[in-house]
C-alpha cells in the first residue's frame, strides 16, 4: 500500500450487505406453472364450446376429451423433457405426476386441470 500525504490507503472488502444477484428460474418450472394455472383451466373452459360451435363435437363430448387428453400428455411431455435435458430431476418427476393427476381429473370430472376439479369436488362438500 502506498502512503499518501500521511494516509494509508486501504483495499475495501466487499460490501456483505449488497444483494447478491438472484438465481434465475427454472424454465421447466415456469412452463409447467403456466400449464397448470393458465393453459389446462382454459382450454378445458373454452374448447368444448369451440367444437361444438364448429360442428364437430358429438353429443358426449368424447371429441373434446381426446382433444384435451392429447393437450394434457403433449404439454406435460414436453414439460418433462425440457426438466430432463436441464437435469432438473424433481420437476420432471413432478412433471410426470401432474400429468396423471391431469388425465385423472379429466376422466373423472372432465376438466384437464387437477386444481379445477378440486375446486368441483369441494363444491359437493360446502
Amino acid at each position: 500500500m502506498a502512503k499518501t500525504a500521511g494516509q494509508t490507503q486501504t483495499a475495501q472488502a466487499p460490501d456483505k450487505t449488497a444483494a447478491a444477484t438472484p438465481k434465475p428460474q427454472s424454465p421447466a418450472l415456469v412452463w409447467t406453472v403456466l400449464n397448470h394455472v393458465l393453459l389446462l383451466p382454459l382450454a378445458g373452459a373454452f374448447l368444448p364450446m369451440a367444437l361444438f360451435h364448429a360442428g364437430v363435437q358429438d353429443a358426449q363430448g368424447m371429441l373434446a376429451a381426446a382433444v384435451l387428453a392429447v393437450l394434457v400428455v403433449v404439454t406435460h411431455g414436453l414439460c418433462w423433457r425440457m426438466a430432463a435435458k436441464a437435469g432438473e430431476r424433481w420437476i420432471a418427476g413432478a412433471n410426470l405426476v401432474l400429468g396423471l393427476l391431469s388425465l385423472g381429473a379429466l376422466a373423472l370430472s372432465s376438466t384437464p386441470s387437477p386444481l379445477v376439479a378440486a375446486v368441483h369436488l369441494g363444491k359437493l362438500f360446502i
